[in-house]
């Protein structure tokens, strides 16, 4: 099986589907980035992915070969956040030093308490910092930040994220488009992530019935390209890799969209199984 990180960090703009309009506006925007150090703020909803696009702006850019270091904003609590970051007299090293020359991403970074909004406003104002070896360094890395854009908001207006900090955050900012909004991306996305599982599983790519392809782009997905890839992986665990209409559609029933799902599922049934087994036995008698 293939290391995940070692295929994150092959990840890069020209590696994004981006079909639709809304990906190839994004990418447009994306790719003025990678020639900025300025701080980036990536906002979007639930798996859209942010993290990726953070990601391939870091591979696409002259940063590209030095450290990418992604830490969870909410781990820097008021306890982690000095060791965390700036490391700890045992002697490991903090986020900042490992992001030295490349690039730091702070994920969900409406997460951040008052303490860690603070230190790290005040990093971002004098632009260095003391390690916990007490060694004094500039900032030497760009600093990138995914959040939710309905939940950042909100934190915003009601005075529980700091307006100064996000000032400093979102010299930049791009925004993710729903999977809705990007919805003519969807075949081309459910055969990367077909490469993609493959790949990493060594296992030979199934294809896609078309009708299977045609259900996908037609259901809902709240929780986005996360939510696609979740549903297509787990379809191919369950079938051994091939893609089983009875399995694909209780996975649909459990786990999609229940808005107008039903029918939809009813239909890809008779399609997929009851068409073929009348044509079966019709040739039969």
């Amino acid at each position: 099986m293939l290391n995940k990180n070692w295929m994150e960090s092959r990840y890069t703009l020209g590696s994004l589907v981006a079909r639709s309009a809304a990906m190839q506006r994004l990418v447009r925007q994306a790719s003025l980035q990678t020639h900025s150090d300025a701080s980036l703020l990536v906002v979007g909803d639930t798996g859209t992915g942010k993290s990726m696009l953070s990601r391939a702006i870091h591979n696409s850019s002259s940063r590209g070969p030095l450290p990418f270091v992604a830490v969870a904003a909410a781990r820097l609590t008021p306890d982690a956040c000095e060791s965390i970051l700036f490391g700890n007299a045992q002697g490991e090293s903090g986020a900042l030093a490992r992001a030295a020359g490349g690039t730091l991403l702070l994920r969900d970074v409406e997460e951040l308490g008052p303490v860690a909004q603070e230190r790290i406003s005040q990093l971002l104002s004098s632009a260095a910092f003391t390690t916990a070896a007490g060694e004094r360094c500039t900032v030497n890395f760009r600093l990138m930040c995914t959040g939710h854009t309905g939940d950042l908001a909100e934190r915003l207006a009601r005075g529980m994220f700091s307006e100064e900090l996000y000032s400093q955050l979102s010299s930049s900012v791009l925004t993710m488009p729903t999977l809705t909004e990007r919805n003519a991306d969807i075949p081309y996305l459910v055969s990367d992530i077909l490469r993609n599982f493959a790949e990493r599983e060594r296992v030979s790519r199934p294809s896609v019935p078309y009708h299977y392809m045609e259900l996908l782009t037609r259901v809902e997905w709240p929780e986005n390209v996360q939510q696609l890839r979740n549903h297509v992986e787990s379809v191919m665990a369950l079938s051994d890799g091939r893609f089983d209409p009875a399995i694909v559609l209780a996975h649909f029933e459990e786990t999609a969209s229940p808005q107008s799902l039903k029918s939809l599922v009813q239909e890809l049934l008779h399609k997929l199984v009851v068409a073929p087994q009348a044509a079966s036995a019709s040739a039969t008698n």
